[in-house]
Formats: structure tokens, sequence, C-alpha cells
């Protein structure tokens, strides 16, 4: 029987010997850090490449007190949206050498709170935690370690989030410019409408040229409740604003089941741009929001928070597009 004995793994001394260089510059070439030139960067990462040399993490972690791992926290992997943006902050965060721990919430906005504790025990070295319910009274101090909001923001705490009022106002002009004026609105229960901010880019730019006949609040979800089954059946409204795509989704499936033709009959807007968005029956007009985009720019506020502890919070927001599909037809006056 051929044996296999075990390779031994290159170390970062003979890194440092193979590429010409010292340990000091290896170090900085592999972290990402100090003054060296750019040539000598791509050099050791060559060198590192080919040798197979591997960092060893729990050294790093005793010895600069971070554990090279984040945490993620998002509301509900069900949703196509949130495996989209966990993939891009996943790979956004391997480039920089770090692990992504996730934590799926599964719609329990209970246990947001709680996951973030979790996170924090597990020691990773900060957090994204993509939000869907307001926390007004949180403040920076309730969290041991640095935390990044994709979503509403709290005062104090840097956030990445999408210029919601403007997607909300693109969508009401647009079902106003395709002739419609009497709008029925899904939105999402779990938000505040104060801090709802499409609801009221939406409510804000139809006010002068249609009415809002009437407004279910219902979950991010496909299932539509009977209050949204029984508003859509009264077939009293032209057209329906939903608060993301997965409830557009199911305003779709449920006029099919009420025998309501859309968009003939019924035309249907949603938000986010989901995978499923283009390939309902029929697609769904809605607003693109940039999934990598975002988790870029949380990935890149959490690792100047490492750099700089005591900055002031900022809070960014990424600009959003109109997709028009075949989900709206013109209303004929």
């Amino acid at each position: 029987m051929v044996g296999f004995g075990k390779k031994k793994a290159a170390t970062i001394r003979d890194v440092a010997r193979e590429a010409g260089v010292s340990i000091a510059a290896v170090s900085y070439a592999l972290n990402r850090g100090g003054t060296i030139g750019e040539e000598v960067r791509q050099r050791v990462l060559d060198v590192a490449e080919r040798l197979g040399y591997r960092a060893n993490q729990s050294a790093r972690a005793v010895r600069t007190g971070r554990s090279m791992t984040l945490g993620l926290l998002v509301p509900d992997l069900n949703n196509p949206y949130y495996p989209a943006l966990a993939q891009s902050f996943e790979r956004a965060a391997r480039r920089q050498g770090y692990t992504v721990m996730l934590i799926d919430t599964a719609g329990e906005t209970a246990e947001e709170i709680p996951g973030i504790r979790r996170l924090e025990q597990h020691g990773v070295d900060g957090i994204v935690w993509c939000q869907t319910a307001a926390h007004d009274a949180m403040s920076p101090t309730d969290f041991s370690i640095p935390v990044v909001i994709i979503g509403t923001p709290i005062d104090g705490v840097d956030n990445v989030t999408t210029k919601d009022i403007d997607g909300g106002a693109i969508l009401g002009r647009h079902l106003i410019d395709m002739g419609h004026r009497r709008i029925g609105m899904l939105t999402a229960g779990a938000i505040a409408d104060s801090k709802y901010d499409r609801r009221s880019g939406f409510v804000e730019a139809t006010r002068a040229a249609a009415d809002i006949v009437w407004e279910e609040k219902v979950p991010f979800a496909v299932d539509l409740p009977e209050n949204a089954r029984a508003a859509l059946a009264r077939r009293d409204v032209t057209a329906v604003m939903c608060g993301n795509d997965l409830i557009a989704v199911g305003a779709l499936r449920a006029a099919r089941q009420l025998g309501i033709a859309v968009p003939d009959e019924l035309s249907v807007v949603g938000f986010d741009d989901i995978p499923w968005a283009g390939i309902v029956e029929p697609p769904l007009t809605t607003i693109r929001q940039p999934v990598g985009e975002m988790a870029e720019a949380a990935l890149t506020l959490l690792l100047d928070r490492f750099a700089k502890p005591d900055r002031p919070a900022h809070y960014l927001k990424v600009g959003v597009d109109l997709v028009v599909r075949a989900s709206v037809a013109r209303r004929m006056p």
C-alpha cells in the first residue's frame, strides 16, 4: 500500500525568502497594510499562492486581537434578495481576508437583537445587520463591536440604504404616466409609516394626480393574508404598489386565482428586482436596488470603522433604477 505523507506547510519565512523580501514586507502584503510598493505586494502574493502559503488565522487572532471573521445577519434567506446580498458581501469580505459567519432570523424581527448577541459571543470583529424593523431605542453603545446597518438607520450607527424615497416616487410617477388614477397599496406591516421611505415617496408622488383607494399591511412574503386578497377581490383599483417584490409576486398569484387579468385589468409594481421578478408571468415592473454596491459599501464602512473607531457615523444612500416589464399596462381615459 502506498502511503501519503503530510506535506510540510509553507511558512511566512519561506515566502519572504522566495520573494526576496523581509518577513515584515510579506506581512504587509498579505494584510494589505504598510508602505510597500504595488510591484512588491503583487510579487509576494504570487509567491504565496505558488507555495500554497496559508496564514494561521488563530495565531493572527492572538497577535492582533482580530478573528478575521465578520458577522452577517439577514432576515430571510427565502427572499432571493438576501442570498444575492450575502453572496456579494461574502465575496467582498473574502477578498479582504475575512471569513463570514451568517445568521438567518427566518423573518422573526424579535430574533434580530439575539442574533447580534450570538455573533458578538462568537468573537466576530464586526457585523453587517440587514435590518427589517426600526429599533429606535438603540444606540452605538448597545453594541460591543462595530456594526453597519443595511436598512433603517439608527442614530450614531454606520448605515447603508438605497434612495427609497426616490424609488417610491419613480414608481408613483410611472403609474401616473401610464394613466392610473385609482391605486391600491400592499405595504409591510413591520415598518412604521414614519420610517417607510419607499411608501412615503410613492404617496407624495401620486397625491395630486391619483387616489390611494386602500392600503393593506402585509408581511414581506408571497402568501398574502386574507385582508390583501379581499382588497384585490373588490376590483376597485387599476394598479397596486407592493412594498417589495415578494409581495408583488403574491399579488400576481392572488390576482390569477381571483380571475383578475394582469396587466389588462390590474397593473402591479414591486420593489427590489429580485431574480424572480424577470421570470414570473407577467414579468414584474419594479425598482432595482444595486445589491452588490450595497454589500461593498457596508464592508467598506466596517473596515473603515476598524481603522478609525472614533469617527462620526456615516450614512450612505445608493441610487435606484426603474425596471419596466410587462406587469403594467397603459390605462386609457
